[in-house]
């Protein structure tokens, strides 16, 4: 079968899990919420807003800092991180296109202004892409080990993950410095934590009780959920396919956790995060001054 359409096949997948995750949540919310309990369930969590605001914004300042770091080890000449904060939170809402990669497509076009070849750009987006996984299987590992619930078998699978991923950190780019690798990979690290943070925070805060390990749980799962989300093609922005994964785990492992408490938690930090991206991508607009060519 020709490659092109193998891509298009694994594509259509992809946005059919999408779609489908997205019909599942909806109707659920239907089956559990009307509109003026759902408002109501919103206002009981605005004292907490701000801190997903917080923890989010924070999530994406990291993850931007790590690009940060692998741009200065390929360029020919230095720039601030205020330029690389731009061109990705300029092209960071493109994720949302259908097809999951735009984003990586638009951010091509700062490699000509800081002296990077559009192979070494694509390079970056690439080893990027891996750390970023890498992150999400050593988070998710670290958040389940220090918990109970989680079967055996589960918690082993994803430490061995976790070894063959710090292995490939250690053979891929070997002309990139480990120890660079190692402190952008513990930056995508805290930065995909807080997206399961967020998560355990707002379905805690639901329960009016703070259990350490279902906070912990909860985060492991999202963790996984948003990893599942990331690299499945055509969903864009992991869109439905994040928030099914998540459902579906948690009612696996049989969690003490209501399920309009879990549907209503996956759509607020979903809102949270496209609001966001919009919020960071109109700041863009206030550094065009600052930047020689804006996009």
């Amino acid at each position: 079968m020709p490659k092109e359409t193998i891509k298009k096949i694994v594509t259509f997948i992809g946005k059919l899990l999408g779609i489908l995750g997205l019909l599942f949540i909806f109707y659920t919310l239907s089956k559990e919420y009307t509109w003026e309990s759902f408002s109501d369930k919103f206002t009981s969590l605005l004292p907490l807003l701000p801190f997903l605001f917080i923890a989010n914004i924070l999530s994406i300042l990291l993850g931007i800092y790590a690009w940060h770091i692998m741009l200065q080890n390929y360029a020919s000449k230095q720039f601030s991180v205020i330029t690389s904060y731009y061109y990705f939170s300029k092209t960071e809402i493109a994720k949302y296109l259908p097809g999951n990669i735009f984003h990586f497509i638009g951010r091509q076009a700062l490699a000509s202004k800081v002296g990077i070849s559009q192979i070494q750009m694509g390079k970056i987006s690439l080893l990027f892409s891996l750390l970023l996984l890498a992150a999400t299987v050593l988070a998710s590992t670290l958040f389940s080990i220090f918990t109970q619930g989680i079967p055996s078998y589960i918690i082993w699978l994803m430490v061995l993950g976790s070894i063959i991923t710090i292995i490939a950190i250690l053979l891929t780019y070997k002309s990139f410095p480990l120890s660079t690798k190692l402190q952008m990979n513990l930056l995508l690290i805290l930065s995909v934590s807080l997206q399961g943070i967020m998560l355990a925070s707002i379905l805690l805060y639901q329960q009016n009780l703070f259990e350490v390990g279902l906070f912990l749980q909860c985060t492991s799962i999202y963790i996984i959920s948003w990893l599942i989300g990331f690299i499945t093609p055509g969903a864009s922005g992991g869109l439905g396919v994040r928030e099914g994964t998540f459902v579906v785990i948690v009612n696996f492992l049989h969690l003490p956790i209501a399920s309009e408490m879990i549907i209503f938690s996956v759509l607020l930090v979903r809102l949270i995060n496209i609001l966001t991206d919009m919020l960071l991508y109109l700041s863009t607009f206030m550094l065009e001054s600052r930047i020689n060519t804006p996009l």
